[in-house]
C-alpha cells in the first residue's frame, strides 16, 4: 500500500516567457502566473515557467520532500523533460510556492503541440497533480479573437436562466456573469475548444477577478451546435455593490464586455451585441458612464437595508417599545443583513465608535429575534464568558481561550446566518476578532470552474475571512462519500489545515446545514470533530406555527399593513397548514416572507385596483380574501419513472 504524502498541490500556474527574459527569483515577486491552459507563443518563445503552490498537511512537524515534474508531449506522444525539486516546508508553515522552469530550446517545446505536466511525490510514489496546456502558434493563427462571436450577455441567479442588466443584489448571494457565444469553426469545431478569459472589474475600480474557461455547449445532444456559453460566479457583499464591468477575452485580446449594477433596481434583459463592445481601456468612470447611458431608467437601490434602518431608529430615538423591531425582514432568516453594516451618516458612525464595548445596550439584541430559544440561551452564556475574559485581560489577568469554530444545524430560514453575524459583531466588540465581518460561501463558490483550483479558492476565502467569520452554507455538500474523485475533498483538507494552525486565531469557521447530513460529515472527518467541540454545535429548530404567525405580523406591521380579524384567522389557518405538511426544504421564516410577497400582496393588489380603492385605510388593510389557500398537490395519473421519493 502506498503511503499518503504529507503535502498536496493546491494549483499549478503557467507563464510563457521570451528568450530575452531572465528566469530567476524576480518571478516570485510578480503576478504574471495564471491558470490559463491555452498559451499563445511566437518566435521569441523562450520556455514555460510554472508556479506550484504546495500545501502542508503536517504543519506541526515540518515537511521535507522530493518532487518530480514530468512533462509529456501529448502531440508527439513522448516524454520531453523531467525536473526534480527538493521541497522543505518548515514547522507551522501552511503552504509554500516553488518555481519550475522548462526552457523551450533545451526540451524542444513546440508551438502547436499539447503538453501534460504531472507532479509526483517520489517518497510516496503518489501523483499529486496534473495539468494540460496547449501552445498556440500566434504567428500562424488567423486572428484568434475572431474565433468567437458574442451575441448577448448578462448576469443571472444560480437557480434561474433569466438574464439581468441590473440587480438589487442580496448580501451573501452569488451570481453568474454569462456570455452567450457562437464559434466560427463551421461544421467541424475542434475537439478542444480554445479557452476564453473573463475579467471581472469590481466597483472599487481596483480589484479584478480573472478566470479561464472552456466554452460549454448549450445543446448537450449536439456538440456541433454553434450555441455556446461561458459563465463566471461572483459573490455579492455590502463592500462590493455597485457598477461592475465584465470583459471576455481570447488569447488576451478583448472581444466583448458589458457593465452591470448590483446596487440598482432589478432590470431583466440581455446585453445585445451592439452594447457589449469592450471598453478601449477600462476605468471605473467609463464603466459608470456606459451604464448611465445604456440604462437611464435605472435607479440606485436604497443602500441602507431594513435591519440597519431599524437599528438606526433604535439608537437615535431610544425607543422604549422594541416590539416594532422584533425580527427583521426574515425574522431570523438566513439572509438577514449584518449588524456591523456601514452607516452612511458619518456623525452616527462616530457616535457608535465612541460607545463602550461592554455591550450593555447592543445595537442588535437577541431578543429582537423570534424563537431560537435554545440558541439564544447558549449564546448569552458564551457572550458573558467573553465579557468576563475581557475584564480579566484589562486587569492583567490571564484568560483561557474559548474555541471559536462552530457548527450550525438546522433547516433553511431558521436564522443561521443572522446568528453568525451577531456572533461576528459580538466577538469584534470584545476584541477577539479584528473586524467581525461574515464571508458566506458554499460548494459552488469554493470549487470554482477549473479542477485543481479548489485549494486556491478555499485559501482565497480564508484570506477574505481574516478578522471575521467564514460561513460555509450547506457544508455537507463538500463531502461526497461515494465519489473518491470529488474535488470537495480538497476544500475539506485545506480547511482542516487552517483549523489546525493555532497561530492563526483571528478568524472563525462556521459550518452550516441540515442536521443529519452535517452529523455524517462530522463523523467522517475527525479533524472537524477535534476542532469543533460539542459546546459549539448549535441546533436551530424549525419555527412553530405561533412563531411563524409572529414573523408574519411583524413583517406586515413594518411595511404598514393592517390585518382584519377574518384575515388574521385565515392567515393562521394557512400557516398551520403549511407547517403541518412541511418537508425538509421548508423555508421557515423565508417561507413566510415569500408567501406575503408573492401571494398575499399580489392578491390584495388585484382586489384594490379592480375596486378602485383610494383611501389609506383601504390600501393598508389585508382582508381574508387576500389570503390564498395552499395549493393541493397534483396526484400523478400514472406511476413515476425513476427514483421513488
Amino acid at each position: 500500500m502506498k503511503k499518503s504524502p504529507p503535502i498536496d498541490i493546491g494549483c499549478m500556474q503557467f507563464y510563457a516567457y521570451g528568450r530575452s527574459e531572465k528566469v530567476d527569483q524576480t518571478f516570485t515577486d510578480t503576478k504574471i502566473f495564471d491558470n490559463r491552459q491555452d498559451i499563445a507563443v511566437d518566435s521569441d518563445f523562450g520556455g514555460i515557467a510554472i508556479k506550484v503552490s504546495i500545501n502542508s498537511l503536517h504543519f506541526d512537524k515540518g515537511v521535507r520532500r522530493l518532487l518530480a515534474f514530468v512533462l509529456v508531449d501529448m502531440t508527439s506522444r513522448c516524454e520531453v523533460a523531467t525536473h526534480r525539486e527538493k521541497v522543505i516546508i518548515h514547522k507551522e508553515e501552511l503552504f509554500k510556492d516553488i518555481y519550475v522552469d522548462f526552457p523551450a530550446e533545451v526540451h524542444e517545446l513546440k508551438a502547436g503541440h499539447s503538453y501534460r505536466l504531472v507532479a509526483t511525490d517520489e517518497g510516496s510514489s503518489r501523483q499529486l497533480s496534473r495539468r494540460v496546456f496547449h501552445l498556440y502558434d500566434l504567428e500562424n493563427l488567423d486572428a484568434p479573437w475572431d474565433w468567437y462571436l458574442v451575441p448577448s450577455g448578462g448576469i443571472r441567479l444560480p437557480w434561474d436562466d433569466t438574464l439581468y442588466k441590473s440587480l438589487d443584489a442580496r448580501e451573501g448571494q452569488y451570481y453568474y456573469v454569462r456570455f452567450n457565444i457562437e464559434h466560427t469553426f463551421g461544421d467541424n469545431p475542434p475537439k478542444i475548444m480554445p479557452e476564453l478569459e473573463i475579467r471581472l472589474f469590481h466597483p472599487d475600480g481596483k480589484k479584478v477577478e480573472i478566470d479561464f474557461l472552456e466554452p460549454r455547449c448549450e445543446s448537450l445532444e449536439n456538440y456541433e451546435d454553434s450555441r455556446w456559453y461561458v459563465e463566471f460566479p461572483f459573490d455579492s457583499t455590502s463592500d462590493n455593490k455597485g457598477v461592475f464591468y465584465a470583459e471576455l477575452l481570447c488569447m488576451e485580446h478583448p472581444i466583448a464586455g458589458f457593465v452591470f449594477d448590483t446596487a440598482g433596481l432589478d432590470i431583466q434583459g440581455r446585453w445585445l451585441w451592439a452594447d457589449i463592445q469592450p471598453l478601449d481601456e477600462y476605468s471605473l468612470a467609463m464603466a459608470k458612464a456606459r451604464i448611465d447611458q445604456q440604462l437611464p431608467e435605472r435607479k440606485v437601490a436604497h443602500e441602507t437595508d431594513e435591519l440597519t434602518e431599524m437599528i438606526n431608529d433604535f439608537i437615535k430615538k431610544e425607543l422604549a417599545d422594541k416590539s416594532e423591531s422584533n425580527d427583521s425582514e426574515d425574522s431570523g432568516a438566513d439572509d438577514l443583513p449584518s449588524v456591523s453594516s456601514d452607516y452612511d451618516d458619518a456623525a452616527q458612525e462616530k457616535e457608535l465608535e465612541d460607545e463602550t464595548l461592554e455591550m450593555q445596550e447592543p445595537e442588535f439584541s437577541l431578543d429582537m429575534l423570534t424563537g431560537l430559544q435554545s440558541v439564544k440561551s447558549k449564546l448569552k452564556v458564551y457572550e458573558q464568558v467573553m465579557l468576563f475574559n475581557k475584564k480579566r485581560s484589562s486587569m492583567g489577568l490571564p484568560t483561557a481561550s474559548l474555541p471559536l469554530h462552530s457548527m450550525f444545524l438546522g433547516s433553511p430560514g431558521t436564522g443561521k446566518t443572522t446568528i453568525a453575524k451577531y456572533i461576528g459583531e459580538m466577538l469584534h466588540k470584545v476584541g477577539v476578532l479584528s473586524k467581525g465581518h461574515v464571508v458566506i460561501k458554499e460548494r459552488a463558490t469554493l470549487l470554482g470552474q477549473n479542477y485543481n483550483s479548489e485549494s486556491e479558492k478555499t485559501l482565497e476565502a480564508l484570506e477574505q475571512a481574516q478578522g471575521g467569520i467564514l460561513f460555509i452554507d450547506e457544508a455537507y455538500q463538500l463531502y461526497q462519500p461515494n465519489d473518491p474523485r470529488d474535488p470537495g475533498k480538497f476544500v475539506i483538507e485545506t480547511l482542516l489545515t487552517a483549523l489546525a494552525d493555532d497561530s492563526r486565531r483571528d478568524w472563525m469557521l462556521i459550518l452550516a446545514g441540515y442536521p443529519k447530513e452535517m452529523k455524517r460529515m462530522f463523523e467522517m472527518n475527525p479533524g472537524f470533530k477535534s476542532r469543533i467541540p460539542d459546546s459549539n454545535i448549535y441546533i436551530f429548530e424549525d419555527f412553530t406555527e405561533t412563531e411563524l404567525m409572529e414573523i408574519a405580523e411583524n413583517y406586515l406591521t413594518r411595511h404598514h399593513f393592517t390585518v382584519s380579524s377574518d384575515a388574521r384567522e385565515a392567515l393562521i389557518a394557512r400557516l398551520n397548514h403549511d407547517y403541518t405538511v412541511r418537508d425538509k426544504s421548508f423555508g421557515n421564516a423565508r417561507h413566510v416572507v415569500n408567501m406575503i410577497q408573492t401571494e398575499i400582496i399580489p392578491s390584495m393588489a388585484v382586489r384594490i385596483i379592480s375596486t378602485d380603492i383610494n383611501d389609506v385605510e383601504g390600501l393598508s388593510e389585508i382582508k381574508a380574501c387576500d389570503i390564498p389557500m395552499a395549493a393541493k398537490p397534483i396526484k400523478p395519473t400514472r406511476p413515476r419513472l425513476g427514483f421513488i421519493p
